[in-house]
């Protein structure tokens, strides 16, 4: 059971980073209203018999966001049967169906207000700055079920010992927010030259979609500032990790501004990200968290 429990795990945070990657490009390609407004249901059918490559698109986002939440309750099945009640595994299984839950209402809410394709309100900006940081959590907890999957009891050390890193954390999650809302306004109003691009980021008379885009590069810089000095003081294989794909990071994030974000190179900078938030969370975890046995 317990093998069983661990390939389960494996797989939902290889799906999970699917589907990210999957949504990432539900927006890239202006499918978000593929399905129109209905919610869960595509175009009023439960499968689409006529569907056009926009409604295609969506309609496999949410069902493999449906075969994801199958698994995720799965998950918590098989985690009360192998671990005994107060386990931290438990609490991170029940963490990761929680946020899987507000994912598919947030999903909801991006659809029946509309606030898909060409919107560029400040609503659908705070709701994806919200969506992220759901994302990244949910990400978080499934990393949690991998980190303590052992069967041993843990205690958590005193918070002053992390306090850092947990500053770290929150710092990571605002990071990750303006990145969401960085890569809307690179969406919706892409741009054709690099030093076009700049002025209009200082104009005062852009959108605020383009204004807010030269926050994140500046916050990104501070947080790989951060995260090499955490990084710098651990000894584990994670903490190498870490420190070598923060690099990977900030490199290619600059690379994929200089090429004016390019659909591939937004997907590519969402996958960097997200493998150095998993990173990061693990590295965290195996910090916050100390075996007893």
């Amino acid at each position: 059971m317990m093998s069983k429990y661990k390939y389960l795990n494996a797989f939902n945070l290889i799906l999970a980073l699917f589907i990210i990657l999957w949504g990432a490009w539900v927006r890239l390609s202006g499918s978000g209203a593929g399905c129109g407004d209905h919610w869960p249901l595509c175009n009023g059918e439960v499968i689409p018999l006529a569907p056009s490559v926009k409604t295609l698109i969506e309609y496999v986002h949410r069902l493999t966001s449906g075969i994801f939440g199958i698994t995720i309750f799965a998950s918590v099945i098989i985690a009360r049967k192998v671990f005994p009640k107060g386990h931290h595994a438990r609490s991170f299984a029940w963490a990761s169906l929680f946020f899987t839950l507000t994912e598919a209402l947030i999903g909801a809410v991006l659809v029946k207000k509309g606030l898909v394709v060409d919107n560029d309100s400040a609503m659908r900006a705070w709701v994806i700055g919200f969506h992220l940081v759901n994302t990244f959590i949910l990400l978080a907890a499934l990393v949690g079920q991998l980190v303590v999957i052992d069967d041993v009891k843990y205690r958590l050390r005193e918070f002053k010992e992390n306090l850092f890193w947990i500053l770290g954390f929150f710092i990571f999650l605002f990071v990750g927010a303006t990145g969401a809302i960085s890569a809307l306004g690179n969406t919706l109003f892409p741009e054709t030259s690099l030093i076009a691009g700049v002025m209009k980021d200082f104009d005062s008379g852009s959108h605020f979609l383009i204004r807010l885009r030269i926050f994140h590069p500046i916050l990104a810089i501070s947080l790989f500032a951060i995260i090499q000095a955490l990084a710098g003081k651990e000894k584990s294989k994670f903490s190498t990790a870490l420190a070598h794909t923060s690099w990977v990071a900030v490199l290619f994030g600059a690379l994929n501004w200089f090429l004016l974000a390019p659909k591939w190179g937004a997907l590519t900078h969402l996958l960097i990200a997200d493998a150095l938030w998993c990173l990061f969370v693990a590295v965290f975890l195996q910090r916050y968290f100390m075996k007893t046995n």
